[in-house]
C-alpha cells in the first residue's frame, strides 16, 4: 500500500510539472495570440515558432519544456535513486500532462521536449537511438513529422531486441530484465498518440499525390 501511494504521488507530481503549458502562455504574454486556435493548435516548440516567426520564443519553449521533462525525474533521482518504477512513472507522466494539460482545456504539446529532457535523465542513449532514427528519416523525407513519427515506433523495438544494453547503461537499478523496454514503449505510445492527426495528413497526402502521377 505504501509503494502505491508513493508511485502515485510521484505521478502526480510529475504530471502538474508537465502541465505547464509553456508555448500557450510565452506566446499570449509576448504576442497576445491564443496558440490553441493558431496555426497547427498544438502547444509546443514547432507551433509557437511558427505561429510567432520568432527563434528567440521558439528557442526558449524548447529549453524550458526540455528542463520541464527532466526536473521529476532528475527529483526522484535524487531523492530515490534505486526506485527505477518511480523514474519510469516521472517520465511516462511528465509527458502526459504535457501532452493533456488540464489549465488549457486538456489540450497540450505532442511530448517530444519533454520527453527527451526526461529520457536524458533516465536514460540518454534512448535519446540518441531516437534522434538517429529522426535523421535517417527526416533524410528520406525532408518531412518533420515523419521523422517524428518513425523514431517513436522504431526506437522501442530496438530497445526491445537489445535490452541488455539499455540496462546497463540506465540510471536506476532495473526491477526486471524488460523493465526498460515497458518505459520506452509506454513513453513512445504516449508521443505517438499525439502524431495520429499528422500520421493522416502524410497518408492522404501521399495518396493524393500517387492519384496525381
Amino acid at each position: 500500500m505504501h509503494q502505491i501511494i508513493h508511485i502515485t504521488l510521484i505521478a502526480l507530481a510529475a504530471f502538474l510539472v508537465g502541465s505547464f503549458p509553456t508555448a500557450y502562455v510565452i506566446v499570449r504574454r509576448r504576442r497576445g495570440k491564443d496558440l490553441r486556435n493558431e496555426g497547427s493548435g498544438n502547444i509546443g516548440t514547432l507551433n509557437a515558432y511558427e505561429v510567432t516567426r520568432s527563434r528567440r520564443i521558439g528557442i526558449f519553449v524548447l529549453l524550458v519544456d526540455l528542463f520541464k521533462g527532466a526536473l521529476p525525474v532528475l527529483l526522484v533521482s535524487i531523492l530515490f535513486p534505486d526506485d527505477f518504477i518511480g523514474a519510469g512513472a516521472a517520465l511516462c507522466c511528465v509527458v502526459l500532462g504535457h501532452n493533456y494539460s488540464p489549465w488549457i482545456g486538456w489540450k497540450g504539446g505532442r511530448g517530444l521536449a519533454p520527453a527527451a529532457g526526461a529520457t536524458l535523465a533516465f536514460n540518454p542513449l534512448f535519446l540518441a537511438l531516437w534522434g538517429l532514427f529522426w535523421l535517417a528519416a527526416f533524410w528520406k523525407s525532408r518531412d518533420v513529422h515523419f521523422g517524428n513519427i518513425a523514431a517513436t515506433v522504431l526506437a522501442p523495438f530496438v530497445v526491445l531486441l537489445v535490452q541488455p544494453v539499455f540496462a546497463a547503461t540506465s540510471f536506476f537499478p532495473l526491477p526486471s530484465y524488460y523493465s526498460v523496454s515497458i518505459v520506452f514503449f509506454i513513453l513512445s505510445g504516449l508521443v505517438f498518440l499525439k502524431h495520429l492527426g499528422p500520421l493522416q495528413q502524410l497518408i492522404a497526402t501521399n495518396r493524393q499525390k500517387n492519384r496525381d502521377r
